[in-house]
């Protein structure tokens, strides 16, 4: 029995319809149609093609691994497609490392600029001093010779507009000191649990921040689906999206758990408030699990 054969008798045997297995799965019913009648050559690729018969006997209660392997034969091999080299948390801290030093080179110049400025503002302060004191020095010398002698009446008299001053400055308020403003917890993102097989769940969890916002940038072409919580209601259209598509922005202040599904992991990044959230495992197909505590 082909393997298209064996999902559609497992489906039927379940009672379900391929409506029902698209709500569950989030893959189009033209799809599970060419996938029940072994027409691979109409699916995205060759690793959707893979991930897609993965979702699709999980959905009617068949191993899918198990499955997988006992239908390796009829299925698409996968040699031609390019293969994932490194991980993404290597490429994020090469990217890191040469912004770093890019930084560094542009502030250069202007270092150099301050260090002069500071330098001429010193050499102004000196010369300044110097004509000072000299000055001083000057009217110093003509006035040794003079004596200035206050009368008797002077010298009992107080300065009444003084006195007044002092009495007035005792009864000012003293201004209230401002209270430093709190500051907003950061975000901190943990990887608690780390999935495992050819199609991986990693799982998330995310503190620190009361209002979260989910991006979703792309660098190539992706299958995407997108849920909150995991089963829920679709945040974003699930299909193919690719390096043309503009990134995804959803608020997710209001969730308490996000699950995301993706064909592609290298060709895509999740960010939460400008937090990047990584795709642990070295290989295409992957899944994440996001915990808003």
């Amino acid at each position: 029995m082909e393997i298209g054969s064996r999902l559609r008798e497992a489906r039927e045997g379940k009672q379900l319809t391929l409506e029902e297995i698209q709500s569950t799965t989030k893959i189009q019913k033209r799809y599970l149609q060419a996938i029940e009648n072994n027409e691979f050559g109409t699916l995205p690729g060759k690793f959707y093609t893979r991930a897609f018969i993965r979702e699709y006997a999980s959905a009617v209660g068949l191993n899918p691994e198990q499955v997988m392997e006992e239908h390796s034969s009829e299925l698409p091999s996968t040699e031609e497609e390019p293969a994932v080299t490194y991980s993404r948390v290597q490429r994020s801290k090469s990217e890191s490392s040469s912004n770093k030093a890019g930084g560094f080179a542009k502030a250069f110049p202007r270092i150099i600029s301050i260090v002069l400025i500071i330098g001429a503002l010193f050499a102004f302060y000196y010369f300044y001093t110097e004509a000072t004191n000299s000055n001083e020095g000057t009217t110093q010398t003509e006035s040794e010779d003079q004596v200035d002698v206050k009368t008797s009446t002077e010298a009992q008299v107080p300065d009444s507009e003084d006195s007044q001053q002092q009495e007035g400055s005792s009864d000012q308020p003293e201004e209230e000191k401002k209270e430093p403003a709190e500051e907003e917890p950061a975000l901190e993102a943990n990887l608690v649990e780390t999935g495992t097989g050819s199609f991986p769940e990693h799982t998330y969890e995310i503190t620190g921040a009361e209002e979260r916002e989910l991006t979703i940038e792309f660098s190539g072409k992706s299958y995407l689906a997108v849920t909150a919580p995991q089963g829920g209601e679709d945040l974003i259209t699930a299909k193919e999206y690719s390096a043309s598509d503009e990134a995804v922005n959803v608020d997710v202040s209001e969730y308490d758990q996000v699950y995301i599904r993706t064909g592609s992991a290298p060709g895509l990044t999740v960010k939460i408030n400008d937090e990047v959230i990584e795709f642990p495992a070295d290989v295409v197909t992957q899944k994440l699990v996001i915990n808003f505590k």
